[in-house]
């Protein structure tokens, strides 16, 4: 999977192909199961720009228009997020359900488009047009019609999808746009395993067991907010942007380590009782140490919550946060051994629900809109992750504002990838590029103190 954004994605022309969703004749109706937090959260400041994610694979030949309507119908009834609708009654957001078997799908006029960027120019209006929470439906089903090879592309606002779901969605279309082009009337949902629904897991969400304040969890949280003056962790290194101002983001793409030189990396990793993650963090506070941002950096960071294997399939926003902080010390192994503990410990926080610790701390004290965090994903072990490279699969996010930093690192069989989203001042730019250089140079450095024998076998430690 490569992940990227939309200022940074330029396919080939082609024929830009979409379907609108026609729910004029589906009567929705009102649905009992609560917004899950990060929905609530998601919809309470939808204002602030379109935030969507969008997925995309190559597929032989022109593009089949009826297996793909077919497939995209399918996807559709598949998955219970995409029947849901959102809708404001005063201070209120309530989740409407649409019957998928009522839904019409309408193709629109094919553009024909003669350059890479007029067409990645009509494909961001359209992202940002379609994927609306509060207009049903908030996704865009389109693909890019080329006689060799074409794009199959659709986009999710996001209250309907997390990164992994991007995986999902690829896996799903393209073994129903196949399973529909070799099998055009006898293809149905049932063609791939079950998949659970968002909407259930909202419903499980909501009634969650209340976390005691006396469970070494919870106080684990909110000691971490006490040391924080309950403020989320900003990125350590100074942006040079005051506190209530935004920027438009800036977008670093970049490879940390090839797929030899990652395993050897994890190799030193375990040997010192850590991941990769937990390695590539203590790596990143040594860099900001060096930089003069402190010995510590502390942050939210994200992690999936489909811990059942009723969710592994299913697409929805199933994500909560953790808190950590990686120490820096003068020993890197030092460093590296001590943040793997600490990841796993984190990861056990991650077990309480966010919302059920801004009650026990009666509310954060947010300085800035975005929150700093670091991201790992192994897509290696997502659905359909064998055909990513075959089928050119792609991750890719709209651009907005932003003013504090985020990494997304991304792990495949090319090895380590990084996408940094920050804002886009010069001050910041200077620092944040400084910061990923000396990133890179520091991993290489220390790779290449790691001898590995002919079987693969780290010799150090």
């Amino acid at each position: 999977m490569h992940v990227t954004t939309i200022d940074h994605y330029s396919p080939p022309p082609g024929g830009l192909m979409r379907w609108t969703v026609d729910s004029d004749n589906s009567v929705a109706m009102p649905s009992s199961v609560p917004l899950s937090f990060n929905q609530q959260f998601h919809l309470g400041t939808v204002e602030s720009g379109s935030v969507w994610l969008a997925a995309a694979f190559d597929v032989d030949g022109p593009i089949d228009t009826g297996a793909l309507e077919h497939a995209y119908r399918l996807l559709i009834s598949r998955h219970g997020t995409l029947h849901s609708a959102f809708v404001r009654r005063g201070d209120r957001i309530d989740r409407e359900i649409h019957d998928p078997a009522q839904l019409i799908l309408r193709p629109a006029k094919t553009v024909v488009t003669s350059t890479s960027h007029e067409l990645r120019a009509l494909l961001h209006d359209a992202l940002d047009t379609a994927c609306h929470p509060f207009d049903y439906p908030a996704f865009l089903l389109a693909a890019i019609d080329r006689p060799d090879r074409s794009t199959v592309i659709c986009g999710f606002d996001h209250v309907h999808v997390d990164g992994y779901s991007m995986s999902i969605i690829v896996d799903d279309l393209h073994q129903l746009y196949d399973r529909c082009r070799r099998e055009p009337d006898g293809t149905d949902v049932d063609a791939l395993p079950m998949a659970g629904s968002f909407v259930d897991y909202c419903a499980a969400e909501s009634d969650a067991v209340a976390i005691g304040l006396r469970d070494p969890r919870m106080r684990a949280w909110l000691d971490f907010f006490d040391e924080h003056d309950k403020t989320p962790p900003s990125f350590p290194l100074d942006l040079g942007l005051p506190l209530g101002q935004t920027a438009p983001q800036a977008v670093d793409l970049r490879d940390l380590l090839d797929a030899e030189a990652t395993a050897t990396f994890e190799l030193f990793c375990r040997s010192n009782g850590a991941t990769v993650f937990a390695g590539l963090l203590a790596a990143m506070a040594r860099c900001v140490r060096e930089l003069g941002g402190g010995p510590q950096m502390s942050m939210l960071f994200p992690l999936h919550t489909r811990r059942s294997e009723q969710w592994r399939g299913a697409v929805g926003w199933f994500t909560t946060n953790a808190p950590l902080t990686v120490v820096a010390t003068d020993d890197f192994i030092d460093s590296v051994q001590r943040t793997g503990p600490a990841l796993r410990t984190a990861l056990s926080l991650g077990e309480v629900p966010v919302a059920q610790v801004l009650d026990a701390m009666g509310g954060l004290n947010h300085r800035r809109g975005d929150i700093f965090m670091v991201s790992f994903i192994d897509y290696r072990n997502l659905p359909g992750s064998s055909a990513h490279e075959e089928i050119g699969a792609q991750h890719i996010s709209n651009v907005t504002a932003t003013d504090d930093t985020q990494f997304w690192i991304s792990r495949t069989g090319r090895g380590l990838s990084l996408r940094t989203r920050y804002p886009g001042t010069p001050a910041a730019r200077s620092v944040i590029v400084e910061f990923l250089d000396r990133l890179g140079q520091f991993l290489a450095e220390i790779n290449s103190l790691q001898p590995v024998d002919r079987a693969g076998t780290s010799l150090m430690g």
